[in-house]
C-alpha cells in the first residue's frame, strides 16, 4: 500500500484517538484494528505501539487500581509488545484474506475486516493475558490473584473481540473509501482495463 499524506493524516488521527477510546470498555482497542484494516503495516504498528504507551500512562493517572495497571507499571513491556503484534497479526490477515477470498462485494469486503479485526483483538487478549500469567503469576490485588483473575480478562476480551468484529468494519470501509480513495482506485484500474479490452 502506498504511503501517501491521506495516510499518514489518518494514522496520526487513530493515533489520537487511542487516547479517547482507552476510556472505553471492550472498544478500547478499536483505533488499532482500524489502522490495521487501512493502513500499512508499518503505520499499523506504529499505532499499537502508540496505543502501549497510552495503555502505560493511564495506569499512572486513573485513579482506580486494576490488574493490567498494576501489571503494566511492572511490566511495561506486555502493555507494548502484544499490541504491535496484534496490529501486525490483523494486517497480515487482512492481507491474506483479501489476496485468498478476493471479495467482489461489500458483504465480502465486510466479512474480511471482520474476521481481521476478530483475529487482532483476540491477538491481543492472548498476549496480554498469557505474558501477565507467565511473568507475573503471583501478582494479586485484594486478595485475588492473577490466575483467578486471568479467565474474567478472557471473558472480557471476548466481549472485546465482538465489538471489534462488528465496529471495525464499517469505519474501515467507509474510511477505504472516502479518506484513502482505494476502493475508487480499484475501479479506475478496473475500468481502464476493460476499455482497453475493448479498444
Amino acid at each position: 500500500m502506498k504511503i501517501s499524506t491521506r495516510s499518514i493524516t489518518l494514522a496520526a488521527t487513530l493515533t489520537a484517538l487511542c487516547a479517547v477510546t482507552g476510556f472505553l470498555p471492550f472498544v478500547f482497542f478499536l483505533p488499532v484494528m482500524v489502522a490495521a484494516t487501512t493502513l500499512t503495516l508499518g503505520m499499523a504498528a506504529f499505532v499499537g505501539l502508540a496505543f502501549g504507551c497510552i495503555s502505560i500512562a493511564y495506569c499512572f493517572i486513573t485513579p482506580a487500581a486494576s490488574f493490567a495497571a498494576i501489571g503494566f507499571i511492572q511490566a511495561p513491556y506486555i502493555a507494548i509488545f502484544p499490541r504491535i503484534l496484534a496490529a501486525i497479526g490483523a494486517t497480515l490477515a487482512y492481507r491474506l484474506l483479501l489476496r485468498v477470498c478476493k471479495p467482489k462485494s461489500n458483504v465480502g469486503s465486510f466479512a474480511a475486516v471482520s474476521v481481521a479485526a476478530a483475529i487482532g483483538s483476540l491477538l491481543n487478549t492472548a498476549l496480554v493475558v498469557g505474558m501477565f500469567v507467565l511473568i507475573l503469576p503471583s501478582l494479586s490485588l485484594n486478595g485475588v490473584t492473577m490466575l483467578v483473575a486471568a479467565p474474567e480478562m478472557l471473558i472480557s476480551g471476548a466481549i472485546e473481540c465482538v465489538c471489534m468484529a462488528a465496529l471495525t468494519p464499517p469505519i474501515s470501509l467507509t474510511l477505504n473509501r472516502v479518506v484513502l480513495h482505494n476502493k475508487d482506485k480499484m475501479h479506475k484500474i478496473k475500468n481502464t482495463t476493460a476499455d482497453n479490452g475493448n479498444i
